[in-house]
Formats: structure tokens, sequence, C-alpha cells
């Protein structure tokens, strides 16, 4: 089953460029992905150009075989629609504002859609790097900073898989 989510990126006008992304789109999933990997407003920029994707891995990749799950790459890279399926139309939207983007952004079945802001924020060494925020489909229509809820639910889901392997190894 699939969690849908929207990654989208806010244009120095204000508006916003987004894309669909299929699978393990909540915060500890995707979110910390984002929060973790695509905090470079280009790298980011670039990834939403190529439109929907099943997936978002660390890299934007090269093309690959969408159904092929044994291809290494297939777990490291982000898997798209077009540029690996060859399906026509799955380009990404522009929203005028954060507005329409909370209005339309949940759309196609999304549950998550998130948004990455230029806020000034730098990373260690001094560079810009973007500032994610989300929204959840549930829960109200504003958007919240991302990073803090994306690692205590990644944290949760490894807690759950510790106690799944001691429950394998006492069985």
């Amino acid at each position: 089953m699939a969690t849908r989510a929207r990654i989208g990126i806010q244009n120095e006008d204000g508006t916003i460029t987004a894309a669909y992304q299929h699978w393990d789109g909540y915060p500890g999933g995707l979110g910390y992905n984002l929060v973790d990997y695509w905090t470079d407003a280009n790298k980011v920029k670039a990834a939403i150009a190529l439109g929907n994707s099943s997936k978002w891995g660390f890299i934007i990749g090269d093309k690959i075989d969408f159904d092929d799950r044994q291809n290494p790459m297939h777990e490291l890279q982000n898997v798209y629609y077009m540029r690996d399926r060859g399906e026509k139309d799955q380009g990404p939207t522009t929203y005028k504002d954060e507005a329409e983007y909370l209005a339309q952004g949940f759309n196609s079945g999304e549950e998550y859609i998130y948004l990455l802001k230029n806020t000034g924020k730098k990373d260690f060494l001094g560079k810009e790097v973007g500032e994610w925020f989300y929204a959840d489909y549930n829960a109200g229509s504003q958007f919240k900073e991302l990073e803090e809820v994306a690692i205590n639910d990644h944290i949760d889901m490894l807690k759950r898989h510790m106690e799944m392997m001691k429950s394998r190894k006492a069985a």
C-alpha cells in the first residue's frame, strides 16, 4: 500500500513547483529522506523538474528500468514515471502560492505535502540550505516544520524494526 505525497519547492517569486511521489510518503520515510539528503535547492529543483515519481532515493540518478528491482541503483536513486517508464503528462505542477498548494496539493490522494523553503538556514559549513515543511491531509491545512517530526518518526520506525527482530529471534 502506498503513502502518497507531493514534493514542492518555493520559487523566488513565491510560486511553488511540485511533483507527486507514490511510495513511503510519511514523515519517517520520505520526510526523513528529504531532511537528510535533499536540502540543496538546485538538486531539489532538478529532481522536481523530472516530474512525478514512484519514489525518491538519495540521488536523482540516470534512466533506469522502472520495474527492475534487482538493479542496485533502484534503491539509491529516484524513479520517475516519464523518464524511467515513458509515461506522458507526468511533469511537475506550479501553484501560485502556499495557499493554492495547500488547497490543491492533496488532489491525487496525497496524505502529505512537502515544501522546501529558503529561510536563510545554513549548514555547519556556512552553506545556505533549504528548510523542509510539511502538511498532513488529516491534521489541518498549514505547513509545519518537518525536521524534528521526521527524525522522531524515523526513530520510532527503527525501534519497531528492532522489536520485530527480537520477536523473530525469540520464536
